[in-house]
């Protein structure tokens, strides 16, 4: 609630300010994968010039950013198909326990004949 009022006194000062408090968030998005393709140029460029230290720091920033993307998508994959194998699982249980029961509601009538006393 405090950061809500904040950025409403921020309001008066402009968008900008406003945004800065509000959106304080880590996010990947096409600036990232633009800076990566630059650092990747970066580093092919300082390897051929046989710039090591350049070369270095832009090899560990493809790695490490790289690797945050990649766990991000490797994270959303493993939770898409956790949650498409319980549907499955869900399905399946119902499914047979759907049969069980017709199985079970057919076994319980008795067929009988009987007399009238009169």
């Amino acid at each position: 609630m405090r950061r809500l009022t904040t950025a409403r006194c921020l309001l008066s000062s402009g968008k900008i300010l406003l945004d800065m408090a509000v959106q304080k968030r880590w996010s990947f998005g096409l600036g990232t994968i633009f800076s990566l393709i630059v650092i990747y140029f970066i580093f092919l460029y300082s390897r051929g010039k046989s710039w090591t230290l350049l070369a270095f720091l832009t090899k560990w920033y493809l790695i490490i950013v790289g690797g945050f993307i990649a766990l991000s998508f490797g994270i959303i994959i493993l939770v898409l198909l956790l949650s498409i194998l319980m549907i499955s699982i869900a399905a399946f249980r119902m499914r047979s326990s759907s049969k069980k029961y017709k199985k079970q509601k057919n076994e319980e009538i008795i067929d009988a004949e009987f007399k009238v006393k009169e």
